[in-house]
């Protein structure tokens, strides 16, 4: 790891340990009221474009899948649980919240450092780090799991319609069929992941935003950088848990 990258590390674990020790201070009205801000930002206008993916992505593995095993219902049902369900759901969930709600992010408080305002916050007696750091990082990670039960939900019963279309049964045996199989453990640790993977996006997303330049030039890098450390992040965090559900089920 380079200097540069040891930096950034340094300064996230930093800032992750901020946010762990001053998260009590969102019970404060104008904080509260942040946080809801970030939610609807990240979670609820995300919907739209969520819930067209997820969507598309359940017709799409489901009819593969069908096409590949054929009528083998168990190990499709399988399959969907685990690459659908646990796997890209979370995933393609939390790359709508990098591309829409990191550079949005970084941008925000680059145009913040731009025109001194942390200065201004200071002033005002009000902490910058926790009205503009706190309300972030734990408003996506509030956020993405709630973002990914949505495109589970959306795309399990797209494919459930496309299976029962495609092998001809009805939908509530396919329905009943998967949730026969489904693990509720593994349910949950995506909904941890995503919790996990929403508040290291809010983090980076912070850090890149408030700490380049008080210049134009840096709020279009501050948007670019964030979004391709969050990408890095994410797919490193979902290797991560894929290792821990491939340790479990061997240990």
């Amino acid at each position: 790891m380079n200097t540069a990258a040891r930096s950034a590390f340094d300064a996230y674990l930093a800032l992750l340990r901020l946010a762990t020790a001053r998260h009590r201070e969102l019970r404060r009205p104008l904080l509260r009221a942040q946080l809801q801000r970030q939610i609807h930002v990240a979670g609820v206008a995300a919907l739209p474009i969520v819930m067209v993916l997820a969507v598309l992505t359940g017709a799409a593995v489901s009819t593969q899948l069908a096409a590949l095993i054929g009528a083998d219902a168990d190990l499709t049902q399988r399959l969907v649980f685990l690459g659908l369900f646990f796997e890209l759901a979370p995933l393609l969930s939390a790359l709508v919240v990098v591309a829409r709600s990191s550079a949005g992010i970084a941008s925000e408080l680059a145009v913040m450092n731009l025109h001194d305002e942390f200065t201004a916050l200071r002033r005002l007696g009000v902490p910058p780090a926790d009205f503009l750091l706190l309300p972030r990082v734990f408003g996506l990670a509030i956020a993405l799991p709630a973002v990914t039960v949505c495109f589970q939900a959306a795309a399990l019963a797209s494919g459930w319609a496309a299976t029962a279309l495609i092998d001809g049964r009805p939908l509530v045996d396919t329905a009943g069929r998967f949730l026969d199989l489904a693990n509720p453990w593994l349910a949950m640790l995506s909904l941890v992941k995503g919790a996990l993977t929403g508040a290291v996006i809010g983090i980076i997303a912070c850090h890149q935003g408030s700490t380049g330049e008080a210049s134009a030039q840096a709020i279009s890098d501050a948007a670019i950088k964030s979004v391709g450390a969050g990408l890095v992040a994410v797919f490193v965090i979902d290797v991560a848990f894929a290792a821990l559900v491939w340790a479990m089920a061997w240990s």
